[in-house]
């Protein structure tokens, strides 16, 4: 029978723990919001919420980009995309969050340096876990997309010049392996971190000429503010000049 998540975030079986009274050792101190007993406030001391924290540290938070898939399928999908080495242990933390735990740091470590992941012809999205993080409350504003740069002169197929053209569009990653061989001449490709809750580059000129700027996987690109998320028609600028 395979482990838990539970008991491969601990470390081993789940064992039956002495309950201490956390409050009488200050470790959570309890107060009450204008002395009303109905509103119970606690605060967890720093030491106490490092500890509780450590052993999730390694795990990983990931989500596929405007799409919601079921436990079995994510876990399936990311065992046929990731083909590591060891196990890993899933759990469904709602809002389309799944966090994931390695069996082995290699593979957690093949996963955080082989992004941009896609499942379904969509992003999946993947950061470290953080003692912050709430499901409900978390926002994509940011991924690691593929743009491709078509008709560009393979003169121009250098990782310096690439990256620098990139730096205009967002954080430059890495180049393609197949534009560094020049194994492929229709277009340039450059992995790129950009902002989702901002207007996306569209085109470039280079020595006087203007050249496109593809982006791979994003599906909602408006073409009248260039924003991610949504289409024209339902674009508020669009709407907006309508009135």
């Amino acid at each position: 029978m395979g482990s838990t998540f539970k008991e491969k975030v601990l470390g081993g079986p789940s064992k039956p723990n002495n309950v201490r009274n956390l409050i009488s050792e200050g470790a959570i101190p309890l107060e009450f919001e204008g002395g009303d007993r109905l509103l119970p406030k606690f605060n967890i001391a720093q030491p106490t919420l490092e500890q509780l924290c450590l052993p999730w540290k390694e795990c990983l938070v990931v989500k596929i980009l405007r799409k919601n898939i079921g436990y079995l399928t994510m876990r399936y999908r990311l065992h046929t995309l990731w083909k590591l080495q060891g196990g890993f242990e899933l759990i469904d933390i709602s809002q389309g969050y799944f966090m994931v735990k390695f069996d082995l740091v290699a593979d957690r470590e093949k996963v955080m340096q082989g992004w941009p992941w896609m499942l379904f012809d969509h992003y999946l999205i993947v950061r470290p876990w953080s003692p912050e993080f709430m499901a409900a409350d978390a926002k994509v504003d940011s991924t690691l997309v593929w743009v491709r740069f078509p008709g560009l002169r393979m003169v121009f197929y250098d990782e310096s010049v690439l990256l620098t053209i990139a730096s205009a569009i967002g954080k430059p990653i890495k180049v393609d392996l197949n534009t560094l061989n020049m194994t492929r001449g229709r277009f340039a490709r450059v992995c790129v971190e950009i902002r989702l809750d901002q207007p996306v580059v569209g085109k470039f000129n280079l020595n006087g000429i203007w050249y496109n700027v593809e982006y791979e996987g994003l599906h909602l690109l408006c073409a009248s503010c260039g924003c991610y998320g949504h289409i024209m028609r339902n674009c508020s600028r669009t709407l907006s000049t309508q009135e």
